[in-house]
């Protein structure tokens, strides 16, 4: 009897599981707005982590099921007609994700840091390089395509011939000359000269071993699918490589068979290779695995690197048997620690075994004053010792993490790729460069993120022995410095200059510029929750960026004006309408009005009562 009564009660709640998936659905949803809107770091609870892909897979299923009645919508243009389709998707494929969890703008492998204000002109460390501490920085607007078709190392969204002049421009102004053949000489001939070899210029066999970085190539899925993969994440361009094999084939006269490009510790994927190697074929192409056609596995030589942390790990041929070594690094941010991967972080792929392992070090040294893995590096006799030149490729940006692609809102970039290119024979005073760049677009919150340029600029006494010889780091190895932003980031004087002992700064592009309107809020692409941009996080990778610009709750809108400072008015309209006007720095709009639907976004300039100057964003905004 009583199996039977357990069987019929089984049945009826059988019988009800739609009701349930409703009354579930409801009240996940009830608990989502009533505990998340008005606190918007309840995201994180373990509770709203698993209600929330429930609630918004229930809104979805509504979406979906209402497809039909939203096709009658669209034939009387109403205009919410494509609302509803496109908030099924962003459920979809954002919240019902497993393993979803919201996160911090930053997220992080250790304690937060408040942020800070580097101090400008105070330069340490003495400057390196055939002109001592100079750093070339070039921009041109025209490098890549501000509207992306598909993945930023598409062909079409580079602009190969403009890489080729800024690439020009950064080697010549770099060494001072006219022509590119006498700018590599004068590079040749001061490397050759500090190392004891008399002022002798390149000679035919010298090998030379470049460093890319491809670090978003080497999770424990990309191993799997690696060389075939294809996705946005932001490693080595093709095209800034390609335009250094031009220089070095063309107007250096290496052959092709001396060259390695390498990332010993991840793979060179295709769509890498096969935008390089169709020029050029006979390029050494070496990686960890040597798993795909043209690609070699880094063997093992018999040199070692010794951590200051007691870490000792060995070094590729490659770069043993290279004479000479071209360190090319990433405008990148860093999750750890709100930390930047730069020229020294980027050596981190220059030898055999795991990186991981050096981890605990490297956090240990974003900690001011601590020993820095990075400096270990720059001071070994094979590594930073032997690199004749530093190329920071910033075609394209990040912001948040070292994979994910941003624009810079900073004059003179103006909501657009940060399209620059880096040159120096100084590592501190190149990665100083950079640092500041990412600094004033960024920030970096961790005071610490620069500690190892501290400790490259003034390495304590019997800290750091590389080769473990006994002979310990006892002189600089270049210049480090923070800007002056009231100074225009076109003159020389942002730093204080070789005279003073300082970075000597030398900036290409100012025929560029022109006045812009930026919206600095909510940015292109992002997610904001009651006016706070948030990311999340799918499985073990953090995302940053979306397809769409999703608003939900209340958002101040904000904008800017670059290189113009006669404003009138600045004027916020939302779907052709005006909704508010603003005569004061900083220029905002609280956007306080419910909605469900997706909205033109369109701020300008009043000068002398005439709009100038305009900005838009497609924006989706909910509640």
């Amino acid at each position: 009897m009583k199996k039977i009564c357990k069987k019929k009660l089984l049945m009826k709640i059988k019988n009800l599981k739609g009701i349930w998936f409703h009354i579930i659905g409801i009240a996940c949803l009830i608990w989502f707005l009533i505990r998340v809107v008005p606190a918007p770091h309840r995201f994180q609870y373990p509770c709203q982590q698993i209600s929330i892909p429930i609630a918004l897979g229930y809104i979805a299923f509504w979406s979906i099921l209402f497809h039909g009645l939203l096709r009658w919508i669209r034939k009387v243009k109403l205009r919410t007609s494509a609302v509803l389709p496109a908030i099924s998707v962003v459920f979809i494929i954002i919240f019902t994700v497993t393993g979803i969890v919201f996160a911090d703008n930053y997220f992080n492998y250790g304690t937060s840091s408040e942020p800070w204000d580097p101090i400008p002109k105070a330069p340490i460390g003495t400057p390196q390089g055939v002109n001592p501490g100079r750093v070339v920085w070039i921009w041109n607007p025209d490098a890549t395509e501000s509207n992306l078709n598909g993945y930023w190392w598409k062909t079409e969204n580079n602009n190969q011939m403009v890489i080729d002049q800024m690439f020009s421009s950064g080697v010549q102004g770099l060494t001072g000359t006219e022509d590119d053949h006498t700018a590599w000489s004068s590079l040749f001939k001061y490397f050759n000269q500090v190392h004891g070899y008399g002022e002798a210029d390149y000679q035919t066999g010298e090998k030379i071993a470049i460093k890319i970085n491809l670090n978003n190539c080497g999770s424990p899925i990309d191993y799997i699918n690696g060389y075939v993969k294809k996705d946005n994440d932001r490693d080595a361009s093709p095209y800034v490589v390609k335009t250094l094999l031009r220089q070095l084939v063309n107007s250096v006269g290496v052959e092709q068979d001396d060259i390695t490009v390498y990332d010993a510790s991840r793979q060179i994927g295709n769509w890498f290779y096969d935008r390089v190697a169709d020029e050029f074929p006979d390029i050494h192409y070496v990686d960890v695995e040597g798993g795909a056609d043209g690609r070699e596995q880094a063997q093992s030589s018999s040199e070692k690197i010794y951590f200051q942390d007691g870490t000792i790990r060995t070094l590729p041929r490659c770069v043993v048997d290279a004479d000479y070594l071209i360190n090319m690094p990433l405008l990148k941010k860093h999750p750890i620690n709100n930390g930047i991967t730069l020229s020294g972080k980027n050596m981190f792929g220059t030898f055999i075994e795991p990186v991981l392992v050096l981890h605990p070090y490297h956090e240990s040294g974003q900690n001011m004053g601590n020993p820095a893995p990075q400096t270990d590096l720059f001071a070994h006799k094979h590594i930073g010792k032997k690199t004749l030149l530093f190329i920071g490729d910033g075609t394209f940006g990040t912001l948040q993490d070292h994979r994910t692609i941003s624009k810079f809102d900073m004059y003179p970039f103006n909501d657009d790729w940060s399209n620059s290119l880096f040159f120096s024979q100084d590592p501190v005073a190149l990665d100083s460069v950079m640092y500041d760049f990412l600094h004033t677009e960024g920030p970096c919150p961790n005071e610490g993120s620069q500690n190892y340029i501290h400790q490259a600029a003034e390495p304590p006494m019997d800290t750091y022995d590389p080769e473990n010889d006994g002979e310990f780091l006892s002189e600089s190895l270049g210049v480090h410095e923070h800007w002056d932003t009231n100074v225009s980031i076109f003159s020389a004087d942002r730093y204080l200059g070789p005279d003073n002992n300082g970075i000597d700064f030398v900036a290409v592009g100012v025929e560029y510029v022109h006045p812009s309107v930026v919206i600095t809020q909510p940015s292109e692409n992002k997610f904001y929750l009651n006016g706070n941009e948030q990311s999340f996080k799918i499985l073990w990778r953090y995302v940053y960026s979306l397809p769409i610009t999703l608003v939900i709750g209340n958002i101040t809108v904000k904008a800017q004006v670059n290189n113009l400072t006669e404003v009138d008015q600045m004027k916020f309209y939302m779907d052709g309408q005006l909704q508010h006007t603003d005569e004061e720095v900083p220029y905002e709009w609280e956007w306080d009005q419910p909605s469900f639907s997706r909205h033109l976004l369109n701020i300008t300039a009043s000068v002398n009562g005439e709009e100038i100057l305009h900005a838009q964003r497609i924006v989706w905004k909910l509640f």
